[in-house]
């Protein structure tokens, strides 16, 4: 369970967006409204955004709350977990599947580079270098890699108890994404 709780603060860390300590709908305020302006969203696309990614980050990262501290995020995490782990398993891979499919805007089922520099900057990160670094880690093919690959590696990484197997989201955390 320490592995996990590790990857859960790193993962943490993620939204904490304005680095204020904690997580709330500011932080997600930030990140839509990021996200739509650098895709250059039409008003209904960007309505259709802000109002997917709005749902997700009530659901998903803040379970509902207003708000959200580190350790309150891995009690939730931490109690699910212990009480159903498959259905822990099933929420992740529902959670990820929902925001890769926010994300992907032109519904191509592929991120691009561009795209995925798009995401990463939305999310505060504003090292290219590092983010390119992580999307080559996913070895696209002609420039792309498939949603589903990104979603299960996200999945896996949420969920994955055994620090032996191959972790490409643990790793760009720790390389400084």
């Amino acid at each position: 369970m320490d592995y996990l709780v590790y990857k859960w603060k790193l993962w943490y860390t993620w939204f904490d967006i304005n680095k204020d300590g904690k997580v709330d709908f500011a932080d997600a305020e930030q990140e839509r409204s990021k996200f739509s302006k650098l895709h250059h969203l039409s008003d209904d696309e960007k309505k259709t955004v802000m109002d997917q990614f709005g749902k997700w980050w009530s659901e998903y990262v803040l379970w509902g709350k207003s708000e959200m501290t580190e350790s309150d995020f891995i009690e939730l995490m931490s109690n699910a977990w212990k009480s159903d782990k498959q259905k822990f398993v099933e929420r992740m891979q529902t959670c990820m599947d929902m925001i890769c499919n926010i994300v992907d805007t032109n519904k191509d089922g592929d991120i691009s580079l561009e795209e995925f520099n798009i995401i990463m900057k939305s999310a505060g990160h504003n090292d290219k270098s590092l983010d390119e670094k992580f999307f080559e880690n996913y070895h696209p093919v002609d420039g792309k890699v498939p949603i589903k690959v990104i979603s299960d590696s996200w999945v896996h990484f949420v969920t994955c108890e055994d620090s032996e197997k191959p972790d490409i989201v643990k790793v760009a955390f720790e390389f400084g994404v």
